[in-house]
């Protein structure tokens, strides 16, 4: 019997793909999450517990941890989310007497957590990156004005936080800061003020053991959420671009990673590839590997075990993939953002001429599988509701707005 692996996180289109591949040869899989989260359902999940916010109170959280850990007798431990891989850091020491942790030791883990570091060691390593401000108070963004030029991209330097207000956004005007940043306001953590890199987003995934690249992998993002730039919702596998791949090992020997990781760039029309960030865990589009046929988390496991995994030489490029949980995210946001803007408006018509042909038998889903349904479609309903709670959120302050409290509307 091989002992069960522990997942902690969130995201179903990572948690998931992870589990079924595990379960596939017969690596039993249990996750744990925050109390409040929504549950992972899926029959390649025995169990799904909820554990107290190591925000709230560390200490429980480490107990809780520990405890199901010993219970379950697991012998792996992934972070599949920044905020785990955060709170798994904080109690490496805790844990590591117990079962192997899934990423390296906290001294080189945060430093692919704080964004401001990944930036000077891939500068160092000749990668060029975005023009690049870290900015401590909302007052230090105007006086970037005229030095920096429009757009900017506005985002936590560190990914220690789960703050639902400091997002990733994109300032286009002057204008734009006062809407989205009032004086007076700290930023805790800091925040990364960039420029804005047009083109189109590129990760190359890598498995890394013992300083020797097991296996590596290339996407392309064809749509994202929100449409400017963000998470990918639609991609394409590709062949690996050579010198990609050796900047990305340049830059993960720099920081002495070892085990899984996602590099991502923005690259121009020209081909100029610029460093985006570094992700020091599974990555959200990381069911279309094992699409294309690269089975990123087997071969993850088996290096653990001391077995060595037997790699394909080849995979499917051009090998495409939809999340259809963000993608029916992408068009409520297009459909917002449409009603004050020609570009959102032109991007939405294009979206919708396109709909039979990305959701046609030939794009992959990353979570519809007919043998284990349940993940997907409780993802998309559990997506429809949160848009419908929204758009009813939003319609109610707007009648408060114009009308005064609620209460007042039958006086």
């Amino acid at each position: 019997m091989k002992r069960p692996v522990l997942l902690l996180g969130f995201a179903p289109r990572i948690i998931v793909p992870v589990s079924r591949s595990l379960r596939r040869h017969g690596v039993p899989v249990d996750v744990a999450n925050f109390r409040g989260s929504p549950g992972i359902y899926s029959s390649a999940i025995q169990e799904c517990r909820s554990l107290q916010r190591p925000d709230l109170d560390r200490k429980e959280f480490a107990r809780q941890l520990r405890r199901f850990i010993v219970e379950r007798a697991h012998d792996m431990l992934i972070p599949t989310d920044d905020w785990m891989l955060t709170a798994v850091v904080q109690h490496y020491d805790d844990l590591a007497d117990l079962l192997h942790i899934a990423c390296p030791p906290p001294a080189i883990t945060r430093l692919v957590l704080d964004k401001t570091e990944t930036l000077k060691i891939a500068q160092s390593c000749g990668i060029p990156v975005p023009q690049t401000v870290v900015v401590s108070k909302s007052a230090e963004l105007r006086d970037l004005i005229g030095g920096l030029p429009f757009p900017w991209i506005v985002k936590p330097a560190q990914r220690e936080t789960r703050t639902e207000e400091l997002k990733t956004c994109i300032l286009s005007t002057a204008g734009d800061i006062a809407k989205s940043f009032p004086v007076g306001r700290e930023f805790v953590p800091p925040m990364l003020v960039q420029e804005y890199c047009a083109g189109t987003g590129v990760g190359v995934e890598i498995l890394l053991h013992q300083g020797e690249c097991i296996a590596a992998f290339q996407h392309r993002r064809l749509k994202e959420l929100p449409y400017t730039g963000g998470f990918s919702v639609m991609a394409v596998a590709e062949a690996v671009n050579e010198s990609l791949l050796q900047s990305s090992l340049a830059l993960l020997h720099a920081l002495r990673w070892n085990g899984i990781a996602m590099v991502e760039y923005r690259i121009d029309a020209p081909g100029r590839a610029v460093l985006m960030e570094v992700n020091g865990r599974y990555w959200g589009t990381l069911s279309l590997p094992i699409l294309a046929g690269l089975d990123f988390p087997l071969y993850h496991w088996q290096l653990v075990h001391g077995e060595r995994p037997e790699i394909p030489q080849s995979y499917t490029i051009g090998t495409t993939w939809r999340w259809t949980a963000g993608y029916l995210g992408r068009l409520y946001f297009l459909l917002a953002k449409s009603r004050h803007s020609a570009e959102a408006r032109e991007v939405l018509r294009k979206n919708i001429r396109q709909l039979r042909r990305d959701f046609s038998p030939s794009v992959s889903d990353a979570m519809w599988r007919s043998s284990d349904p349940i993940p997907s479609i409780v993802e998309v309903l559990l997506t429809l509701q949160y848009y419908a709670s929204y758009s009813a959120t939003r319609v109610l302050e707007r009648l408060h707005h114009r009308n005064g409290p609620l209460t007042n509307l039958s006086a």
